[in-house]
């Protein structure tokens, strides 16, 4: 809801992304400079993992802004409610869980039945700009299931004690990538354009407060929840958003539209986290059993990560 006031304001998605991200880096090096906050030490290999994310992370921030200025925000939070079919599936192949239960295929139903209604009865679907928009939609949902597949592995298996470190790190790379895509979209031109009244600087000040918070909290929950669950947990924390965005603003769904959006987020109610996956010896196989890619402190890739993180998962 911030980034689409932000975006109101500023028609410049790449720099508010960038401001947004710069920011962040300021703050948590702020942070450890007073020692209020501690730090991994910085090692190449990491950063090497790091940069792959990145480079999706960055895409998909964009993507997501260009699709806020040309669909309304139910339109990104149904497809974002889909996002646990894909995961699923990438959380049994790479992270040794099983298959989601009856009850939770039934959830993930739901959610797929409100996405079709939705997006039958969505508006815009008739509206010129509708190619472009889904366009955008198709790329940041691809986007963001790489994302939430490959950032488990991030927070899981590189042995990483703060989690401030990869909030400080995915930011700070990020900066490359994004002023680039400015650059090259002509993004930054546009902000010539841009009157600076008070709503739009305090918008912008306000957005990066919460990417901040965001940042921390998303790697947080990914440390200690399933990719899966974590998708799930994005999906519900939506609800607040649609009840502001139908009293604040005016481009929102319509009633039928609004009434699959509540379908989508009674399945996603309805979700149980998968448990780790048996073997034919009953023996319960780690979650990096089968990893993305397998990491040791020299930067190989021969030795498994721990299944501490796992432990945490199935407590949660």
């Amino acid at each position: 809801m911030v980034n689409k006031l932000t975006i109101h304001h500023i028609a410049a998605p790449a720099f508010v992304t960038l401001v947004q991200f710069a920011a962040t880096v300021l703050a948590v090096v702020g942070g450890w400079s007073f020692r209020w906050i501690s730090l991994d030490q910085v090692k190449l290999w990491r950063l090497r993992y790091f940069a792959v994310y990145v480079l999706a992370f960055s895409a998909g921030t964009w993507s997501n802004m260009m699709v806020l200025m040309h669909a309304n925000v139910e339109t990104v939070i149904v497809f974002r409610s889909c996002a646990p079919l894909c995961v699923s599936v990438m959380d049994y192949i790479f992270y040794g869980r099983a298959l989601p239960s009856r009850r939770s295929m039934s959830a993930m139903g739901l959610i797929m039945v409100g996405t079709v209604i939705y997006v039958a009865v969505d508006k815009e679907l008739r509206s010129p700009s509708a190619a472009k928009a889904y366009t955008w939609v198709g790329v940041w949902f691809s986007l963001l299931i790489f994302q939430l597949t490959y950032a488990k592995k991030l927070v899981s298996g590189l042995g990483l004690n703060s989690i401030w470190s990869p909030v400080l790190y995915t930011n700070a790379l990020a900066l490359f990538p994004t002023a680039l895509i400015g650059g090259l979209s002509g993004d930054f031109t546009s902000v010539k354009t841009v009157t600076w009244t008070t709503p739009a600087c305090s918008w912008l000040l306000l957005s990066c407060v919460t990417g901040l918070g965001i940042s921390w909290t998303g790697f947080k929950c990914q440390q200690v929840l399933t990719a899966t669950a974590y998708t799930v947990v994005g999906v519900m924390n939506k609800l607040l958003t649609v009840l502001l965005n139908v009293l604040i603003w005016d481009q929102h769904a319509s009633p039928a539209g609004i009434a699959a959006l509540c379908v989508c987020l009674g399945g996603g109610a309805l979700y149980q986290q998968a448990p780790l996956r048996k073997t034919n010896d009953d023996e319960v196989v780690k979650a990096e059993s089968k990893p993305l890619m397998a990491i040791s402190k020299d930067g190989g890739n021969h030795c498994k990560a721990s299944g501490t993180s796992s432990d945490r998962e199935d407590k949660v």
